[in-house]
């Protein structure tokens, strides 16, 4: 027994240790491939680094030579005109007067070559002339441009070229073209490039073919004319770059970098461009330049490797710990960062279509507002024009409105806010708005109804007004003095599919201006999107009025199509499903309770007594003319701690009401409303508190009632809504029920 039972224990302690063994051999296997893997990537690594360094080090310095080839240029440039415009004075009636001239000049600008040439092509220097056989690059008698060439001179000298035109000057019946300095390659080279005494660095001036301008001898690429026909032969290439792709970069006109062994040596070659030529500057580095460096960095990340392999291990356990944590983590910052974005989006959006669309009841009320001034003895011109100020400083309030409420459009949503409408008053109120524009540009515009037979609908007014004025204010914008703007709207009945209880309407806003190509009309709805032609360039736009309207039909779950051509005007047509108000009118009015006479006239207000606390005078004295005709009494605070005042030492019942606004110097109307709330005199403190003020959101209102107000009126004061705020508080809290306690 106890044999076997060592047997047993014998082979389980084999096992044992072959899985051991398995372990530890399965542990070192992966330190030998983490080892070799490591060491493999820091390379990689290292060689990726040299390679971005080295293409970093020779941009910046193939630009630093390409700028002082481009000033050399520029500068010979100017002193050649300066050259043409002593010629145009100079006195060159002879040959002899001419050539000393030329001399002069020459010698005077350190030009290393000046000439003159005519129109037959023939060169005159200092001391000679050459007929237009010779082999000098004479530009065509035509050109009215600078030129920038590479020459060879009469005594064999290699010249850069510089040729301007010049005008009215002639020579012994030879009309003179062009003025033409050369500069010796030789002093280029000398100023300009790089002259590391060993060879491993070195530049080269190029033409786009791959021809040499200026050239640096270099030991190992063979002789030749051209760049590319040597590389063809010798070079081999590396890192993704090839003769090819450099040959496409110079025809592009573009900057790059190519890698290539020649004769075992590895060359790093940068590329650019010379500002107005044709010409490349090239900055070549031999790789044994930095390879000492890099053996440095290789060496220094093997050790640190063999190091932070041991670390490896130990911290990829507790990295496979956190892992699931921070992945959650990151999603739910990814997701914040969206919805962030989103948000940020939307309003970016929706404050861009707000400045837009804020302009354009504004400009009718300026315009209306100095029409009345100047009509103000005609009754009749001046009440339709403060009726259609009126109609645009609501549609004006509506923006406003909007743009206060940020937070419905945060989630990147507009909720439509259907109200009760007459769709031919949003036509006429509309024609207000967008007349003044029309008339200022010498437009005509008109606006039909056909075949309306259901005026009154349920829309959202402000959003149909939104996408009718960004179709109207487009018209405007793109249709020439003296053209035609139309808006016409008519129903639809014989559709097929018409819900019940709704009506399509069909509103068509079409112009005589100038088009848009058929492939911008399929975009056109995209936002920011304009046409990019020499008309459509002038005129400002944001581009988003298009996918605003867009946007608002969509919500409408309408449809809008465009049909346009370039110069024969666009026409928009708009079609809009909308529920139909039940005429029902008097039996509505059945159904509320039967008002008293004098319920309904505005007189019962007589004699109530309210206190006015507000810190603008302007406000102040809208607010008393608006209450003092509708028959109260009207006592006046300028702040929250006057009205404190002035209710702690009245009589009980004294006020019947307070307008209290809410942004108010030395105390604001919150703390005001909890001081008056507080005081002994039970009945002075019980007075009813409604809010006066320009903040509408909604925790704004709930922050009133918690402060003890018992009413809340928005700015700018709407009178009816006004009296009617006012007539159900004070049924609610007549006085002689004050001294009771709320419920």
């Amino acid at each position: 027994m106890d044999s076997g039972f060592d047997m047993k224990k014998l082979d389980g302690k084999r096992r044992a240790g072959i899985w051991v063994t398995l372990a530890v051999g399965s542990f070192l296997m992966v330190v030998i491939l983490s080892a070799w893997w490591l060491q493999k990537s820091s390379q990689d690594t290292t060689e990726e680094a040299v390679y971005e360094v080295s293409k970093l080090f020779l941009e910046e310095l193939t630009r630093q030579k390409t700028n002082q080839f481009a000033d050399i240029a520029d500068s010979q440039m100017q002193q050649l005109s300066v050259t043409i415009h002593a010629i145009r004075e100079a006195d060159m009636a002879s040959r002899k007067a001419m050539e000393s001239f030329i001399g002069q000049m020459r010698k005077s600008n350190d030009f290393d070559f000046l000439a003159l040439i005519d129109t037959e092509g023939a060169i005159y220097t200092e001391d000679s002339s050459f007929g237009s056989g010779f082999h000098f690059p004479v530009p065509d008698k035509d050109f009215a441009e600078p030129i920038m060439s590479f020459g060879q001179n009469i005594d064999g000298r290699n010249l850069i070229l510089f040729i301007m035109p010049v005008e009215n000057h002639s020579f012994e019946n030879h009309k003179i073209i062009g003025a033409v300095a050369g500069m010796d390659v030789g002093k280029i080279a000398d100023h300009l490039f790089l002259s590391e005494s060993s060879g491993r660095s070195f530049n080269n001036v190029i033409a786009s073919d791959g021809s040499y301008v200026i050239r640096t001898k270099h030991v190992h690429i063979r002789e030749s004319d051209n760049l590319f026909s040597a590389l063809e032969q010798d070079a081999h290439f590396e890192n993704e770059t090839s003769i090819s792709r450099w040959q496409e970069d110079l025809g592009a006109g573009q900057p790059g970098m190519a890698v290539y062994q020649l004769q075992d040596v590895l060359h790093y070659t940068y590329y650019m461009p010379i500002r107005g030529t044709s010409w490349f500057i090239m900055t070549t580095l031999h790789y044994d330049l930095i390879s000492g460096n890099v053996d440095i960095i290789r060496t220094t990340l093997e050790k640190n490797g063999r190091i932070q392999l041991a670390l490896i291990l130990f911290v990829l356990f507790i990295l496979s710990v956190i892992y699931f944590a921070m992945q959650k983590h990151n999603e739910h910052l990814r997701l914040e960062k969206l919805q962030a974005e989103k948000i940020s989006k939307a309003k970016s959006i929706f404050l861009s279509n707000m400045s837009h669309d804020i302009r354009t009841p504004m400009n009718a009320i300026i315009g209306f507002a100095s029409l009345a001034v100047k009509n103000v003895e005609d009754a009749e011109k001046t009440r339709d024009y403060l009726e259609k100020i009126l109609t645009s400083s609501n549609h004006l309030l509506a923006l406003i409105n909007d743009v206060l409420e940020m937070s419905r459009i945060e989630s990147g949503k507009i909720h439509l806010n259907e109200t009760e409408c007459n769709i031919l008053d949003i036509l006429n109120g509309l024609d207000s708005m967008i007349r003044g524009q029309a008339h200022n540009k010498q437009l005509n515009l008109s606006m039909d109804a056909e075949d309306v037979r259901d005026q009154d609908v349920y829309c959202d007014r402000l959003r149909i007004n939104q996408l009718l004025l960004n179709l109207l204010s487009n018209a405007v914008k793109f249709t020439p003095a003296g053209g035609d703007i139309s808006v016409c709207i008519r129903q639809i009945s014989d559709k097929p599919d018409i819900p019940e209880g709704c009506g399509v309407y069909e509103i068509r806003v079409k112009d005589t201006g100038i088009g848009m190509s058929q492939e911008f009309a399929l975009k056109i709805f995209q936002p920011f999107e304009r046409e990019r032609t020499s008309t459509v360039s002038k005129i400002q736009g944001t581009g988003l009025g298009m996918s605003i309207a867009k946007n608002i039909i969509d919500l409408m779950n309408g449809t809008i199509e465009v049909r346009t051509s370039p110069g024969k005007g666009t026409e928009f047509v708009v079609t809009l499903n909308l529920r139909l108000q039940e005429k029902q009118e008097e039996a509505k009015r059945e159904d509320l309770p039967e008002e008293k006479p004098e319920e309904k006239n505005r007189l019962h207000f007589t004699g109530k007594r309210i206190l006015l606390v507000e810190d603008n005078e302007l406000n102040r004295e809208i607010a008393t003319e608006i209450l003092t005709e509708a028959g109260f009494k009207v006592e006046e605070a300028k702040d929250g701690t006057e009205a404190v005042e002035m209710v702690s030492h009245s009589d009980p019942g004294y006020y019947d009401l307070i307008l209290m606004d809410i942004q108010m110097p030395c105390m604001n109307g919150y703390e005001a409303t909890k001081v008056i709330r507080s005081l002994e005199n039970w009945e002075a403190a019980m007075v009813p508190i409604i809010a006066m003020t320009a903040n509408v959101f909604e925790e704004d209102k709930q922050e009133a009632y918690k402060a003890g107000m018992d009413g809340h009126l928005a700015k700018p004061l709407d009178t009816e809504n006004l009296f009617a705020v006012l007539s159900t508080v004070l049924k609610r809290f007549p006085s002689k029920k004050r001294n009771q306690p709320r419920v």
